[in-house]
């Protein structure tokens, strides 16, 4: 996952800080408070999660656990710290930090959010335009020059958003409707990817050709063409 604090992709070992059912009426759910710091920028990060509940007992002690997982949170840092590049146009960038900001309070507000934004630059970006944004996915899924690693991110899309379940999220995608775990953290990881192939590295090529095109030219050498 990506540390909240400092956006690197990192491996956490979340250690367990405390273990609880849920009550007496659900002996099988419970709750647990994970820690860890991240290996990176050693900042604290701590996780809620829920789950069925489970204990393993011995002559000793009794150990006990979670099993799947039905909800998981960060509680701490309540706000995910994501940049955004200058690259990037105002539009999508204003709207993609309100996502981030919205997430810890709202998944379903955060998902609307970043679903407009996918839709928006396949729109106006790519041109591609039609009723539902499963068709506009994949129709961007099918363009020649998408690295495989982007279209498969965003084509797993429909299948974690379960857009089959919820038909609201593919013709009508600002719908603040219920998301499913993990969605909209899902979400704004393949807007962050989108970003840097449509406008960070192309705008970024563009001014490493402008800079060796002036370099050829002070030589008297023939500029880079295309």
């Amino acid at each position: 996952m990506k540390c909240p604090h400092c956006s690197v992709g990192v491996s956490f070992e979340f250690g367990k800080i405390v273990w609880e059912e849920e009550d007496v009426e659900k002996p099988d759910m419970g709750y647990g408070i994970f820690y860890d710091h991240c290996p990176e920028c050693a900042d604290l990060v701590v996780l809620f999660k829920r789950g069925s509940y489970k204990e393993k007992k011995s002559d000793y002690y009794t150990d006990s656990y979670l099993e799947d997982i039905l909800f998981e949170e960060i509680i701490y840092p309540k706000f995910v710290n994501r940049k955004v590049e200058t690259e990037v146009p105002e539009r999508y960038r204003k709207d993609f930090l309100e996502a981030c900001a919205v997430l810890p309070i709202s998944a379903k507000a955060s998902a609307a959010l970043s679903r407009r934004i996918l839709q928006d630059i396949l729109r106006e970006h790519f041109k591609i335009k039609h009723s539902s944004l499963a068709t506009e996915i994949e129709q961007f899924i099918a363009l020649k020059d998408v690295p495989s690693y982007l279209s498969q991110a965003v084509d797993a899309i429909r299948n974690i958003g379960n857009f089959a379940a919820h038909p609201l999220k593919d013709t009508n995608t600002g719908e603040i409707v219920e998301v499913e775990s993990g969605e909209a953290e899902w979400l704004l990881d393949v807007l962050e990817s989108l970003f840097d192939f449509a406008f960070i590295q192309p705008n970024r090529l563009a001014e490493r050709k402008k800079s060796l095109n002036e370099k050829l030219k002070s030589l008297g050498k023939p500029t880079m063409k295309g």
